[in-house]
């Protein structure tokens, strides 16, 4: 058999690091349990739903840039839709067996695929390695930015190693000649159930909802009862070395009778770290939970500002609160060693060091970037109704790097 055969394509460094570190505070920020075990997924749908609309914005020039690639590699020139887009993470434990793509009937609509990879093998993952069946190369080993395009058929038929250590995270597109299977057209009817108004100075406008409570408890079968496991949410801030507080702390007496600590989730809550609290409050999990990993990503980067003095107050934490901390989280972590060996950096990396001075700037950053992107894609929003279709407007200014 010839390459030809199997058609695929390799681009290396297509997605710049700091791009990659980007979409990884979006997933790490917004996922939910994902489609097989041990597999957390970010849909721009859910992105959406979820009251961060905005979001989907730094997607849009890597859609466009690898629909075009895939259109050049393929000799499909103005063929193809963006049938699926999403970030997806694998952590210890998952794995696939041989397979192609479309080999469910409800898939048979997907003709090529295109997986990025936001971090990369030995570093940030062990296993997960992408083989394919036949043809060259047999095994792709993935650094940070790579990009792997293959035609979603049988002629490329391939499995993924079983994860070992960390998250294996990479943003996965899927693209169709069926144009009944448009993910934009959908996209923009989502968008347009709301109204948005370009002159809403308000925080709220941006402030993320969580999802129903079964779609972040892990593992999902779990959800109903709650007896075992852990709120996907909590966790990734417990592997930082974060508790929750409650604003209200007269709220955890009543959840305290009825067991339903959920709802405290939904309330403002407030941030501590080992023996101090912070005496601001968060909207609910999800802006707690957005703030720390925006916290992680501009602390890893270059971008990292020199530390101002803390706009907050950050106070030591009484008896009485830290036995409510500690209540609350053996509720919604029951399972902190599963937490820990599938969201715990182990030899995969390190945990920050924290620095409250730093952190009290990045809330000012994180609305600033915030903002933004939300005004960009208000501007952008009716040009995509008009045309059915997303594209990024240059005028609107940059949102992201491809190299």
């Amino acid at each position: 058999m010839t390459e030809s055969d199997h058609p695929r394509l390799i681009l290396n460094n297509f997605l710049s690091p700091d791009l990659c570190k980007e979409l990884e505070f979006i997933h790490k920020s917004s996922s939910t349990i994902g489609y097989r075990q041990n597999v957390f997924s970010t849909t721009l749908s859910h992105l959406i739903a979820t009251n961060s609309p905005h979001l989907i914005l730094p997607f849009i020039p890597i859609r466009e840039k690898l629909k075009e690639k895939v259109e050049e590699f393929f000799g499909c020139e103005f063929e193809l839709v963006i049938e699926f887009t999403g970030l997806i993470s694998w952590t210890k434990g998952a794995s696939i067996g041989w397979h192609s793509d479309d080999n469910r009937p409800y898939l048979k609509q997907r003709d090529y695929a295109a997986v990025c990879y936001l971090n990369s093998y030995g570093v940030d993952f062990g296993g997960g390695l992408f083989h394919f069946q036949d043809g060259e190369p047999s095994t792709f080993v993935p650094m940070a930015g790579d990009v792997l395009i293959y035609t979603a058929d049988s002629r490329n038929v391939h499995s993924v190693e079983e994860i070992t250590d960390g998250q294996r995270i990479t943003l996965t597109l899927w693209f169709s000649r069926d144009k009944s299977h448009d993910e934009d057209i959908k996209l923009i009817s989502f968008l347009t159930n709301r109204s948005y108004d370009i002159n809403d100075t308000s925080l709220s406008r941006y402030l993320p909802l969580p999802a129903s409570q079964n779609m972040y408890w892990f593992p999902p079968e779990q959800s109903s009862t709650y007896h075992s496991g852990f709120d996907i949410r909590c966790a990734r801030l417990h592997v930082l070395g974060y508790e929750l507080y409650p604003s209200n702390s007269s709220s955890l007496v009543d959840v305290r009778s009825s067991r339903d600590f959920s709802d405290i989730l939904l309330e403002p809550l407030r941030l501590a770290r080992e023996n101090e609290l912070v005496d601001r409050e968060f909207a609910n999990i999800l802006h707690l939970l957005q703030v720390v990993q925006f916290y992680q990503w501009k602390a890893t980067t270059s971008q990292m500002a020199e530390s101002k003095k803390v706009s907050f107050k950050v106070v030591p934490i009484s008896a009485s609160q830290q036995d409510n901390i500690r209540c609350l989280k053996l509720e919604l972590i029951k399972d902190q060693n599963l937490a820990e060996i599938l969201f715990g950096y182990g030899t995969c990396g390190e945990s920050l060091e924290h620095d409250w001075a730093y952190f009290s700037s990045i809330v000012d950053l994180w609305e600033a970037y915030t903002s933004k992107l939300w005004h960009n894609m208000v501007l952008n929003l009716p040009i995509w109704i008009a045309n059915q279709s997303l594209f990024y407007e240059p005028s609107c200014g940059s949102c992201t790097s491809l190299t």
